[in-house]
């Protein structure tokens, strides 16, 4: 949705690291003056990034569940969230690795929560806070499309 410029960043840093939930209020004029943006989710199946359940009970919440209830509330209910995934084992911070690192340090960390069923549907958005390389996105889109989806897509607040 936007830049990380130094607003951007204080608005996800604000989210993620101090639980200022209100700033998902604002989500649906974000999505307005995104073009497309509205399109691109709409009836999708929205899936938050999810963290490993020590690093979730720490911080009380997961603000990628939170954008994706916000997408979705902003659209009207013409999205659904389904908090699908798991985060199979603690890993590092990715903040200062680098591309190759953060790809290797999110390798197989990711799984489908038991149960789950992604039968009947077919347009999936992973949603998470940050766009940096792709790596975290990349590693639960290959959950996804090992668990029979055909396309897997994503949808962040930030990029940078």
């Amino acid at each position: 949705m936007f830049h990380l410029d130094t607003k951007g960043r204080a608005i996800v840093h604000a989210l993620k690291y101090q639980g200022e939930k209100r700033i998902i209020s604002d989500i649906g004029h974000w999505i307005e003056r995104t073009e497309g943006f509205a399109e691109y989710l709409r009836n999708a199946v929205l899936i938050p990034v999810p963290l490993h359940r020590a690093k979730e009970r720490r911080r009380g919440f997961n603000q990628s569940l939170w954008i994706a209830e916000g997408f979705a509330e902003a659209l009207g209910g013409r999205s659904v969230v389904y908090d699908c995934l798991e985060r199979k084992r603690s890993t590092p911070t990715q903040t200062n690795l680098s591309r190759e690192e953060r790809k290797k340090n999110v390798k197989n960390a990711f799984a489908l929560r038991a149960g789950t069923c992604l039968d009947g549907f077919h347009d999936f958005v992973l949603i998470d806070d940050v766009f940096t390389t792709g790596a975290t996105l990349d590693a639960c889109s290959l959950v996804l499309l090992q668990a029979g989806c055909s396309r897997v897509r994503v949808a962040t607040l930030g990029h940078g």
